[in-house]
């Protein structure tokens, strides 16, 4: 299939059209997926073990979260050296000003958790993100508009498009698509419509609406993108962020092998001391109660 350039000229039938062609073309993708082999398996899983952190978004995204909690996950993701800690927006400029010189980023969910904010909500909290320094935003999709009868493509990329645009280069963009609320077709769509919108990851889940992650949303994820890549042909890959449920270390390892490179989890401390064969020292997901 081509990779047209001009997807805001397109009509919900278009959308329809590509996205439908996205489908038939991603089977020779999973193919080779399937075929990868499994032999260093050993390798591989120490090889992870030791870098687990980086992959981790420590999360907190409760309405009570107090001042100790996001204390304490800005302490935590220093120690753990985590890729972000990723919270609501009232609290990126502490996290900001607790992260100062170090490499823990800030992410900042944005029409959270529902996704169903006008456009105009969803830009002007993301500019207000942006201001107080994030550096990657985890905007939920109106996943609605893909549930209509006649599903609304058209406007799900128009605003998708809207959020870029504003972001620009200042920050890497996660779309939250909500896998547990959509189909397989549904979920194929959302992630043709996050790259078409030039997002840099598609994320299952906000934690707060039906089952989190899964070993097969993410297989079919992986694969929409990394054909949508193939197809453009301009070097581009666009990652996946697994999120809701991943509490352990084993189920951090199913979605890495899925193909994640992401994963969003309140359990952070806990998956790399288990990781590195430690104890956690009695503590579980209880003590950040982050939705995740």
């Amino acid at each position: 299939m081509s990779n047209p350039r001009n997807f805001s000229t397109f009509s919900n039938d278009d959308w329809a059209t590509y996205i439908s062609g996205v489908g038939e073309g991603i089977s020779t993708i999973e193919a080779t997926q399937n075929r990868s082999s499994d032999a260093s398996a050993t390798e591989h899983d120490a090889i992870l073990a030791d870098s687990i952190n980086s992959f981790i978004d420590h999360t907190q995204l409760k309405t009570d979260a107090t001042l100790a909690q996001i204390n304490q996950l800005c302490e935590e993701a220093k120690e753990y050296s985590f890729k972000t800690v990723c919270v609501r927006l009232d609290h990126v400029a502490r996290c900001v000003a607790a992260l100062k010189d170090t490499s823990v980023g800030v992410a900042c969910v944005i029409g959270f958790h529902e996704g169903t904010y006008p456009t105009t909500s969803k830009v002007a909290e993301a500019q207000s993100a942006l201001q107080a320094g994030a550096s990657e935003l985890d905007i939920v999709l109106n996943y609605p508009l893909l549930l209509s009868p006649v599903p609304q493509y058209s406007s799900a990329y128009s605003e998708l498009r809207e959020l870029r645009k504003e972001a620009g280069s200042r920050a890497a963009l996660k779309l939250i698509i909500e896998t547990s609320q959509l189909d397989t077709d549904q979920i194929m769509a959302a992630c043709t419509l996050a790259h078409a919108a030039e997002f840099d990851f598609v994320k299952t889940s906000t934690g707060f609406n039906g089952h989190g992650a899964t070993v097969e949303d993410v297989r079919l994820m992986r694969s929409v993108v990394s054909f949508l890549d193939q197809q453009e042909a301009k070097g581009r890959v666009t990652m996946v962020k697994a999120s809701g449920g991943i509490r352990t270390w084993e189920d951090t390892r199913a979605m890495v092998t899925a193909g994640v490179t992401r994963i969003g989890a309140s359990s952070g401390v806990a998956i790399v001391k288990e990781a590195q064969g430690k104890s956690a020292s009695g503590k579980d997901s209880a003590d950040h109660p982050g939705g995740y």
